[in-house]
């Protein structure tokens, strides 16, 4: 006659499913991370605009003399690329459209009209980069996206890329 051997288990896994359920919670809500982004954002835009360009890695041509000595009577001690400041403000504060965050995606722009022309430069004005994404910054997103959904915290240093 044969003897069976039996070996009885119990699994426990009521902390990982209930891990994975805040997991899967915090998978459809991205919200504090694009938060985040936008505070970086709005940094690396004030730093564009102070650095002339390079942090966009596009460094902005000088004036031409005519419209420089122009610009520096009229708006004296006034830095490159701010006129009324408007463009600055836009970019730098990342108020209003276009600037949206929703649950699963964010967007970051300017609604200045005039900002398309700096950007893409037009036959009378040289191209000079105002709308960018900084160097790393997509990963530094990513990473810090990971860290929230796996333990809903992260790093808002970690968006800051150096």
């Amino acid at each position: 006659m044969a003897r069976y051997t039996k070996i009885k288990t119990e699994v426990h896994a009521e902390k990982a499913i209930l891990r994975l359920r805040e997991m899967k919670k915090r998978g459809k809500d991205f919200t504090p991370v694009f938060e985040e982004a936008k505070v970086a954002m709005r940094a690396w835009n004030a730093a564009n605009f102070a650095q002339n360009g390079l942090p966009s890695g596009s460094l902005w041509n000088a004036l031409d003399a005519g419209y420089g000595s122009w610009k520096m009577t009229h708006f004296p001690g006034v830095p490159p690329m701010v006129r009324t400041g408007r463009l600055f403000r836009s970019l730098s504060s990342l108020q209003g459209p276009p600037n949206v965050i929703e649950p699963l995606s964010a967007e970051f722009g300017t609604a200045v009209e005039y900002a398309k022309f700096h950007q893409y430069g037009t036959t009378k004005m040289a191209k000079r980069k105002v709308v960018f994404e900084p160097p790393l910054f997509a990963r530094r997103l990513a990473n810090a996206a990971a860290a929230h959904q796996a333990n809903g915290k992260f790093s808002s240093s970690s968006m800051m890329v150096n």
